[in-house]
Order: C-alpha cells, then sequence, then structure tokens
C-alpha cells in the first residue's frame, strides 16, 4: 500500500509539473508604485538583465487545482546581511510583530478576467501552516469568487489578516499560507509568473535579488530560505505535502532547482483585531 501512495504521488507531481504550458517573460518590478505600508517581504527572485527581470509564466491548470505560496514572516535565516539587503523593505527591528497581512501581490501575465468572466475565476485563502505548508485550522480569510483582470501586478486586499495565532503570540515567527484555488468553469488561467533563473543565466546577467543578495541555483531543494516555499496542492488538497515547482528550462531539478510564485505580503501590526483573532485561533486546538 505504501509503494502504491508513492507511486500515485509521483505521478500526481509529474502531471502537475509537466501539463503546464511554460513561457519566459521578462517585464519591470513595480518600484515607485509600491501601497505606503509598512513592510513587505517576498522570496522570489528579482534579476535585472540589465533592467527587467526574467519571468515564467506557468498556465494550463485544472478547475479545483490549488498552489499556494507560504511565508515564515520574520524569517531569521535571510539574515540583515547589509544595508540594502533586509529581510522586510521598509520594517525596523519589530519585524516578528508585524503579522497582520494588509494585502498581498499576485503575478498574472493574462489578466483575462473581465474578458472571460466566470471562466478563470479563483478564490484566495490564507490559513496558518506548519513547516511544510500545510493549513493548521480552516481559513482565517477568504476572497470568493476572484476576477484577475490586471495582466502584470494585482494586489488583493485582506484587510488586516491577523497572525499572531499561528505563531503563539508576540516575538515569534508566524507561518502563514496563502493559497488561490482555480474554481472558474475552465480554469487554463491565470498564467501565474514565477521567477526565472534559468534565462538571465543563459543570457550571463548578474545573479542577484534585490540589488545585492545571492541568487543560488540550483535552488536547494528546501528553498533558499527555511521553512518556505511555493507548492501545486493537486485537485482537492490531493497532493500532499505540495510538489514544488521546477525552473521551466529543467525537468529535473538538478540544473536551476525550484522557482517560487511572484507573490509578496505586506504586513504590519495592527493591535485592533488581535484579540478576537488570536482567540478564534486558540479555538482550533480545543
Amino acid at each position: 500500500m505504501r509503494h502504491l501512495l508513492i507511486v500515485l504521488l509521483v505521478l500526481g507531481v509529474a502531471a502537475s509539473a509537466y501539463g503546464l504550458e511554460k513561457k519566459a517573460v521578462q517585464m519591470r518590478e513595480d518600484f515607485g508604485t509600491e501601497p505606503l505600508y509598512t513592510c513587505y517581504m517576498n522570496y522570489y527572485y528579482f534579476i535585472p538583465c540589465p533592467t527587467s527581470s526574467w519571468f515564467w509564466a506557468f498556465s494550463g491548470w485544472t478547475p479545483g487545482e490549488t498552489i499556494g505560496a507560504w511565508f515564515s514572516i520574520g524569517e531569521p535565516s535571510m539574515g540583515r546581511t547589509g544595508s540594502g539587503c533586509p529581510p522586510y523593505i521598509g520594517c525596523d527591528a519589530s519585524d516578528l510583530n508585524n503579522k497582520s497581512i494588509e494585502q498581498f501581490r499576485v503575478l498574472d501575465f493574462a489578466g483575462y478576467g473581465t474578458i472571460y468572466p466566470g471562466l478563470f475565476t479563483v478564490r484566495f485563502d490564507v490559513y496558518c501552516c506548519d513547516e511544510q505548508g500545510l493549513p493548521i485550522g480552516p481559513a482565517l480569510w477568504s476572497s470568493g469568487p476572484k476576477e484577475l483582470c490586471t495582466a502584470g501586478w494585482n494586489y488583493i486586499d485582506t484587510h488586516y489578516v491577523d497572525g499572531f495565532g499561528c505563531a503563539g503570540g508576540y516575538g515569534r515567527q508566524a507561518k502563514m499560507l496563502i493559497t488561490a484555488t482555480h474554481v472558474g468553469s475552465d480554469a487554463s488561467y491565470p498564467a501565474w509568473g514565477f521567477d526565472n533563473v534559468s534565462k538571465p543565466l543563459s543570457l550571463g546577467c548578474a545573479m542577484h535579488d534585490n540589488g545585492c543578495c545571492p541568487a543560488l541555483y540550483p535552488r536547494p531543494q528546501t528553498s533558499h530560505y527555511a521553512a518556505m516555499h511555493s507548492g501545486d496542492y493537486g485537485v482537492n488538497w490531493s497532493i500532499i505535502p505540495p510538489a514544488w515547482f521546477l525552473d521551466g528550462a529543467d525537468s529535473t531539478g538538478e540544473v536551476y532547482g525550484c522557482v517560487e510564485l511572484a507573490w509578496r505580503i505586506y504586513t504590519d501590526y495592527h493591535v485592533g483585531n488581535e484579540p478576537s483573532t488570536w482567540g478564534a485561533i486558540k479555538s482550533m486546538y480545543k
């Protein structure tokens, strides 16, 4: 039985990884247009080559398929290795207490939501999660059916989703998972954006992210940073633990390694919602 489960898992990962259409796209970051929130964080590589970065556009999803990215808020392994390389942009020493997600940003190269409403609809959810990115308890927040209408960066308001309970209180890391479930009748799109290491490397561009931090390649199988990743959870959460996404130019993971969803979270310290949310989280374990 165990062997059968392993075979089924491998088949599920293979179908998820190789059934997708992969296209390399170059575009700029949103410099100068970011919301004025306390701070933000992301794990994907932005590698200017020379001024714009390369991304992968993955499309061809299955109705009911869930993908996501989980974040260790205040992750110490990111380190403050220089003035230009903070683990968060615009944050201070109170990073660990900035556990309220105000907003997050996703990258969709299609933006067909307005043109074909109902076909490529997604639903976003936010969870507490464990080290493997598996949800703990019910969703803390859900967007309901949502159409992504912008070909590029899309901003999703969460109105202060508090993750204090995900870490057990103040001064401790909170691990939070954001998922997108393809609930549309077609689901081939969005064309989700992932970072791209192979293209700038093949063009001889300098490998760095955020201007100074080294971009490792192949990206370690446990990811560049500890306790985070982007993954495919399959249809109806059929792939557990989630399958990781490989660089579009790498079918084995041994050349360029894994890629991450080009998603970013904007965090802040928000006292107002803490008591009710913390109580709700604790009630999950009673």
